[in-house]
């Protein structure tokens, strides 16, 4: 094959457009500055090779100058999302440009260098220099540590009665009071031989309970700027303290209310040592210890825990199923101490969480509302109060917002109305210390 100045050219050129080819494509294998040094071989590829060479040197520059600015901007946007990953990592406490020159902060520098370096008594030197920064002192580096603050809250229980879980509820939607009949008496019978005259017997008689709606009511007030700006919700935790606040006045209600614009309680009716069949209706029978503000003393012939067994077997058994006892937490540690004449305690605690204990198989309701054991005190209470105490309400408390009368403040009314009274004494006995 022979080799002419114009095959050698042809080749050349296939060369340097290959080259040229993979420059524009951002990957330039030979420099442009050493493609332009084929311009100074004329004598081998003439003038054709000259006018390559002068394209390829521009677009050389032009790619360079390209990537130049592509550089600059693709370093200005990793320097912006740098900057913003250590804003978004760290408080703003000082700007970038901020020098923290300050003789702790000097001091502090040094003593880890020295500390580094070896020298332990140098560096304990400046680190007592520079513990002169504390948090006691707000100046000095207080002013930087914050107290965290719950967004939740300790809540102190309030010892709510059971007596309105135990008792029969009549929701009320109209009206003012509720009435049911009693019957209390029971109908006459006589034997009669087959002609014997048969006079008129006695025809049974009815009662009437009734029970009056009452209202009880809170008002509390909270300013404009602390319902916008509070951590937790005012609103939200006004409206829980006040069904807190309601449910234990009903509840003392239910025990000790007159009746007289609040609902009557169980403790306010009169009591008798009387049995049913002789005792006025609507008045409570109770058994007496013998003994003032006390269990009976033991001795060879009397246990303590017999007032016990006195005060479930005088109610009716009709009424014993869905029986509990009732007392405060002090008097069930009382009870807790008596034993029956084998030894063995009379309380046993429940071994399922969440059931009460059982007292001569009955289960304890722990009430506070019941009074604490002294001379004449009805501290233990036992029987259905089911059927002994009827409540009456009007389903939920109604809460009023009100931002206007009273400004800046915000007032949250709320109400709710409720009644209650004993429909039954015959199904409820107390023991009497007395």
């Amino acid at each position: 094959m022979n080799l002419t100045r114009h095959t050698f050219t042809w080749a050349i050129v296939s060369v340097l457009a290959v080259l040229a080819a993979f420059t524009l494509m951002g990957h330039p294998i030979i420099p442009p500055d050493a493609l332009a040094g084929f311009s100074m071989a004329p004598l081998a590829v003439g003038n054709t090779l000259g006018d390559i060479a002068e394209v390829l040197e521009k677009q050389g520059k032009a790619f360079t100058e390209f990537r130049e600015r592509y550089d600059a901007k693709n370093h200005a946007i990793e320097a912006a999302i740098e900057d913003m990953q250590k804003k978004s990592g760290r408080p703003g406490l000082v700007s970038t440009d901020t020098k923290l020159d300050t003789p702790e902060l000097k001091a502090l520098a040094g003593a880890a260098r020295a500390l580094l370096s070896g020298n332990q008594e140098k560096a304990n030197a400046l680190f007592v220099e520079a513990k002169a920064m504390s948090v006691g002192s707000d100046p000095d580096g207080g002013y930087v540590v914050h107290d965290v603050i719950s967004t939740g809250m300790t809540k102190v229980m309030a010892e709510i009665s059971p007596i309105y879980r135990l008792a029969r509820k009549i929701p009320m939607t109209t009206g003012g009071g509720f009435e049911e009949p009693i019957d209390r008496e029971s109908a006459e019978a006589q034997w009669v031989g087959e002609t014997t005259s048969r006079p008129d017997t006695d025809t049974p008689q009815l009662g009437l309970f009734r029970v009056d709606l009452h209202e009880i009511y809170a008002m509390p007030k909270a300013t404009q700027k602390l319902l916008d700006v509070a951590s937790i919700n005012p609103l939200t935790w006004l409206n829980a303290k006040v069904g807190d606040a309601f449910a234990v006045k009903e509840g003392t209600a239910f025990h000790t209310g007159d009746g007289i614009a609040k609902p009557r309680g169980i403790l306010s009716y009169a009591t008798a040592l009387t049995t049913d069949a002789s005792r006025a209706w609507g008045t409570f029978q109770h058994i007496a210890t013998g003994a003032s503000g006390a269990f009976p003393t033991s001795s060879a012939t009397v246990n303590p825990a017999d007032v016990l067994v006195d005060v479930t077997m005088a109610l009716k058994a009709q009424y014993r199923a869905g029986a509990a006892w009732l007392m405060n937490r002090l008097t069930a540690g009382a009870v807790r101490k008596l034993k029956d004449a084998e030894g063995r305690h009379v309380w046993v605690d429940s071994l399922v969480q969440g059931q009460p204990a059982m007292l001569l198989g009955y289960p304890v309701e722990i009430d506070e509302e019941m009074p604490d054991i002294a001379a004449n005190s009805l501290s233990i209470a036992f029987g259905n109060v089911e059927k002994t105490y009827t409540i009456i309400e009007q389903p939920g408390t109604k809460f009023l917002t009100d931002p206007y009368t009273d400004k800046p403040n915000v007032r949250l009314y709320a109400y709710r109305r409720v009644g209650g009274g004993v429909n039954n004494t015959e199904a409820l006995k107390f023991l009497k210390f007395a």
